[in-house]
C-alpha cells in the first residue's frame, strides 16, 4: 500500500495543475466554471499535498546536517531547472515586447521591462521573488516555487531538530499552524510579498500534520468503501467553487482532509482505482512542467490571434488583455488546444530537462 497510496495523490496533482491552468486562460468556454475561476486556490492544494507527501517520504531520514543538506539540494535540482529556463523565454518575450513596441508602437498593457526589470530578474534567479517582491514578474506562476523552495528547507530544519520526538514535531506544527493561520487573517497583506510565503507555510504545514495523523492510524483505520474520499473530494470542488464566500483559512483543512480520506481508502476502491489511471498519475508526473509552461503557452496564443488573427480583445478588471470570442465553440478549441499544447511540452520539459537533473 505505501507505494501505491501515492499514484491517486499523483493524480490529484495533475488535476490541480490544469485547473490552474484554466483559471489564468478564461475566455468563457465551457471549461470556465465556478471551479476554474475560483482555481488560483488549487496552488494551495500543491502546498497542502507537498507538506503531506514530503512528510511521509522524509519525516524518518533528516537525521543529521548532511541528510538536511542532500534533501536541500535534491529539492533545487527538482525545481531550478525548469524555473531557470522558463525565466530566459520570459526575458527573451520581455525582449521581443520592447521590440515590437519600439519599432512598431504595438499597445500592450504592461510596458517592457516596467516590472520585469533588472532587480526582478535577479530575485527570480535566487528564487527569493516571492519573498521580496510585492507583485508577480516573468513567469508570474513561479512565485509559489519561490515560496516552496524555503517552506522546504524551513521544514527539512524543523525535521531535523524533531528527529525521533514526534510529539515535539506534532505540536510545533500544530503552534505554527495556528501563528501563520492568524497572521494571514489579521492582515490581508495587499501586495504578494509574503503574503505568498505565509499561504505556503501554513497549507504546507497543515499537509505535513496530516501525514502525521495518517502515520498514527494506517494500521488502524482502512476504509473499504469510495464514500468517505468521493464526499470529501466533492467537498474540496465546492469549496473552491465557493471560495468568495468562505473563510480562506478553512480550504487548506479540507484539502488536508480530503488526502488523508484518500490514502486511508483500500486501494482497491473505485476511487483509487479510478485515480490510479496511468493517464491521470501521468498528469500528475508532468504536473510541474504543465504548471510552469502554460503561461507562457496562454500569452502565445493571445498574441498570435491578437496581432495575426486580429482577435478581438478586452481588458480585465487587472489590466490584463484578454480575447473575446464570439462563439463559444471557438473559445472551447482554443482552451482545448492551449491545453494539449501544454501538456505536451510538459511531457519534452519532465523528459528533456527535469529527469536530467533531478533523481
Amino acid at each position: 500500500m505505501a507505494k501505491n497510496i501515492f499514484l491517486p495523490l499523483e493524480s490529484l496533482r495533475g488535476f490541480a495543475a490544469v485547473s490552474v491552468a484554466l483559471f489564468h486562460f478564461n475566455v468563457g468556454s465551457s471549461f470556465n466554471n465556478s471551479f476554474t475561476n475560483n482555481a488560483g486556490i488549487m496552488v494551495d492544494f500543491f502546498f497542502v499535498l507537498s507538506g503531506f507527501v514530503i512528510a511521509l517520504s522524509y519525516m524518518e531520514k533528516i537525521k543529521n546536517c548532511n541528510d538536511l543538506v542532500s534533501f536541500q539540494k535534491k529539492r533545487f535540482w527538482r525545481l531550478y531547472p525548469l524555473h531557470m529556463v522558463m525565466l530566459l523565454i520570459f526575458v527573451l518575450l520581455e525582449f521581443i515586447k520592447d521590440f515590437l513596441t519600439t519599432i512598431y508602437g504595438i499597445e500592450v498593457a504592461v510596458p517592457a521591462w516596467e516590472t520585469n526589470n533588472l532587480n526582478a530578474f535577479f530575485a527570480n534567479v535566487f528564487l527569493i521573488h516571492d519573498w521580496v517582491l510585492p507583485y508577480k514578474t516573468f513567469n508570474a506562476p513561479s512565485w509559489s516555487i519561490s515560496a516552496e523552495f524555503f517552506t522546504y528547507a524551513i521544514f527539512a530544519v524543523l525535521l531535523f531538530l524533531t528527529y525521533g520526538r514526534r510529539k515535539l514535531l506534532i505540536t510545533t506544527l500544530i503552534v505554527s499552524i495556528i501563528i501563520f493561520g492568524i497572521f494571514i487573517s489579521s492582515f490581508r497583506f495587499s501586495s504578494d510579498e509574503m503574503y505568498g510565503p505565509l499561504r505556503c507555510l501554513y497549507c504546507f504545514f497543515i499537509g505535513a500534520l496530516f501525514c502525521c495523523f495518517f502515520d498514527a492510524i494506517r494500521n488502524k483505520i482502512v476504509f473499504s468503501s469510495s464514500i468517505p474520499s468521493l464526499i470529501f473530494l466533492l467537498a474540496t470542488i465546492l469549496m473552491v467553487s465557493l471560495k468568495e464566500y468562505l473563510f480562506y483559512e478553512v480550504i487548506p483543512i479540507i484539502f488536508g482532509i480530503t488526502i488523508l480520506f484518500l490514502v486511508l481508502t483500500d486501494e482497491n476502491q473505485t476511487i483509487n482505482k479510478i485515480l490510479s489511471n496511468s493517464f491521470f498519475v501521468y498528469l500528475g508526473t508532468i504536473s510541474y512542467g504543465i504548471y510552469m509552461i502554460h503561461l507562457f503557452v496562454w500569452q502565445t496564443i493571445i498574441r498570435i490571434q491578437r496581432f495575426i488573427l486580429d482577435v478581438p480583445t478586452e481588458v480585465d478588471s487587472n489590466g490584463a488583455i484578454t480575447l473575446v470570442y464570439g462563439d463559444i465553440f471557438i473559445a472551447d478549441f482554443v482552451t482545448l488546444l492551449g491545453i494539449t499544447v501544454t501538456i505536451f511540452l510538459a511531457h519534452l520539459s519532465y523528459k528533456y530537462v527535469e529527469t536530467r537533473f533531478s533523481s
